[in-house]
């Protein structure tokens, strides 16, 4: 028997949302999403760039799909997923100049660095820079309602490690606070051009990519130095979120603790239903680590949480976008994507004390295990619209 509770309680919040379009008219469901990256969000922008071969234009990659797309994955990406969540299609490659950027672009492309510039490849500050100069093919209500999504930062942490195998505190310190000075800059100039709604990924601990592991010749456990530094690019990235929201006005974001995320699947890859975390589906060596191509993939990727030594399967894809796009605080906040889409431009309340409340009411995982529940996420999806409707009242209890 339903709870009467219930009922009041989906009464109560209808009538708020109507009140909410009439306090914040500036309400709307976002409808365009902006990519910066590195390999994880490429949607084939390094094929445009590069020279040479790349080797996701070519099979395996792709092999979920039936064809190879540029992605470094068998088949989808998160922002193909947090795309498809939102109701419009997948954001293509920038760099793929007949293509149509109506809901977005994605200037995201393999080896992308913040601090470097590896060659065939674009920096966080390039790949702004692409943004801004071509921020006239949308209106400035369309770049001030967009999600701009970002992941950056694996390839600094990766290669100041492999140059710098015994830095002191204060040397590892220095490098990070680096990093998040210039992703602070770059962040300000999106800000600046009409960005409101930011979405960060923070870094997977790096130590666990079968890559790394087999490259430092102990695949059982996790090198320490490059998740290390990754955990405190972490701490130094939400530290520099929470910092924005109160210097920029109008400032949101959405923080997903993807290290937590591939760190508990490692370790306990069937409880979120892979056979394992340790080896790549992909690759040559103990782990298959190195050199994925058609001679060497496995016959089911969906039992794996990495394709190639760095990169993920699309099953690991869709796990990620599905908590990002919907988890609890506990993985996802203050905001989740699903939340942040749907946040008036002009809330002037306290928003901190809001998700505080919302926390508060809002169900609690018991376990980390159950935060992955894809029939539970199923139906959240088939009851998205009234939950963005409820979710937009819960600013007006």
């Amino acid at each position: 028997m339903a709870n009467p509770k219930s009922h009041v309680f989906i009464l109560i919040t209808t009538l708020l949302a109507l009140l909410l379009l009439l306090h914040f008219p500036s309400v709307s469901l976002a409808q365009t999403l902006f990519v910066f990256g590195d390999g994880l969000y490429d949607a084939g922008n390094k094929q445009f760039l590069s020279q040479n071969r790349v080797d996701a234009s070519f099979p395996p990659y792709g092999i979920t799909l039936g064809k190879a797309t540029g992605r470094w994955s068998d088949g989808r990406i998160v922002p193909d997923y947090l795309a498809n969540f939102m109701g419009i299609p997948q954001i293509p490659p920038f760099l793929q100049s007949t293509a149509d950027f109506s809901h977005g672009a994605s200037f995201a492309i393999a080896d992308a660095t913040v601090l470097g510039s590896p060659p065939e490849t674009m920096t966080l500050s390039q790949q702004v820079m692409k943004f801004s100069e071509n921020k006239n093919k949308w209106t400035n209500k369309t770049l001030s309602e967009a999600i701009y999504m970002i992941y950056i930062g694996s390839d600094d942490y990766l290669n100041y490690a492999k140059n710098n195998p015994s830095p002191s505190d204060a040397q590892k310190q220095a490098f990070v606070d680096q990093v998040i000075t210039k992703i602070n800059a770059e962040i300000k100039v999106v800000y600046g051009v009409g960005g409101r709604k930011f979405a960060f990924q923070n870094l997977a601990p790096l130590g666990c990519l079968p890559a790394v592991k087999q490259a430092n010749g102990n695949v059982q456990e996790c090198v320490k130095l490059p998740s290390e530094m990754a955990a405190l690019h972490n701490k130094k990235l939400l530290q520099l979120m929470i910092e924005l929201s109160k210097q920029l006005n109008g400032f949101q974001y959405s923080f997903y603790d993807f290290f937590s995320s591939i760190q508990n699947r490692v370790i306990k890859s069937k409880t979120y239903t892979f056979e394992t975390g340790i080896a790549a589906c992909c690759g040559t060596g103990s782990i298959n680590g190195s050199d994925c191509s058609s001679n060497n993939v496995c016959a089911k990727p969906e039992e794996y949480i990495f394709f190639d030594g760095k990169h993920l399967t699309q099953e690991a894809n869709l796990q990620v976008g599905h908590l990002m796009w919907g988890a609890d605080p506990e993985v996802v906040g203050p905001n989740n994507l699903r939340e942040l889409m749907v946040l008036p431009l002009d809330l002037t309340v306290i928003l901190g004390d809001i998700h505080e409340a919302m926390a508060a009411m809002r169900p609690r995982q018991s376990k980390i295990e159950s935060l992955y529940d894809t029939k539970k996420m199923d139906l959240d999806m088939e009851n998205q619209w009234f939950y963005q409707v409820d979710k937009a009242a819960s600013f007006l209890i």
